[in-house]
């Protein structure tokens, strides 16, 4: 990659991140954990344009496809759940959510581009190392830890509920929720990240578009938020963890 696709892709990555979090916490009431109208009105155009993208995809590529129509519904599915799910979240929960989801993919570059040696998938991701998987959910684990330290553990008296019990103020469960939901989410991500990996491998493409300059398509910068989303839901409920 030369520098000057380097400093498309970071100035890129800068621009979306400002406009997906701003718009997330835009009007964003932490007293209520009632979002504002940017909020609906983002999370419901990208997922119609990630679904949009989906299914050109797989309509240009379907000769590459066995059962097209079920790839198509299946697919959509996969997509309009994370989405549907995502805005019946607290604004602030999704900002943690991706958070972690970014950490996970960066701390996975970081540590595979410097000691990665190990295959993870060599079929569907070669350049994805075990050593870089490991340091993905370092980095998860130490971003939702950072979170509940800075933000949840002084929200609804540290966030926590034992499974069913009143709201509880012990630092140590909390800590141990909230870095099992890092460790949780980093494996949703990189599994759909996989997910996806595999699913253009089978296309033979290398990007699902180009929306995005540098980064390719929106499937490739949402893929490991799509299944991270409903573990998110289903670690919460598990876990007790409030949201608002």
């Amino acid at each position: 990659m030369t520098a000057n696709s380097l400093v498309k892709r970071a100035l890129s990555g800068l621009v979306l991140v400002a406009l997906v979090v701003g718009m997330t916490l835009a009007w964003y009431d932490p007293e209520t954990g009632r979002a504002g109208g940017t909020f609906y009105l983002l999370w419901t155009a990208v997922g119609m344009l990630t679904l949009a993208e989906y299914v050109r995809l797989v309509a240009k590529k379907a000769a590459a496809l066995r059962g097209k129509t079920l790839w198509l519904l299946l697919g959509g599915l996969y997509i309009v759940q994370a989405f549907c799910l995502i805005q019946r979240m607290n604004p602030m929960m999704v900002v943690t959510l991706m958070t972690v989801v970014w950490m996970a993919d960066t701390g996975a570059y970081l540590v595979g581009s410097a000691v990665g040696r190990h295959q993870l998938a060599p079929v569907i991701s070669p350049k994805k190392t075990w050593e870089g998987f490991a340091g993905g959910m370092l980095f998860a684990v130490g971003v939702a830890l950072v979170w509940y330290a800075l933000y949840w553990e002084g929200i609804f008296d540290g966030g926590v509920q034992l499974w069913g019990a009143e709201a509880y103020d012990d630092h140590v469960v909390g800590a141990l929720k909230w870095g099992g939901f890092g460790l949780a989410i980093g494996l949703a991500a990189t599994a759909g990240d996989l997910i996806e990996s595999k699913f253009k491998r089978i296309l033979g493409v290398k990007d699902s578009g180009s929306f995005i300059p540098g980064h390719g398509g929106l499937l490739d910068r949402f893929d490991a938020l799509l299944l991270a989303v409903p573990v998110a839901w289903g670690y919460v409920a598990w876990a007790g963890l409030m949201w608002g």
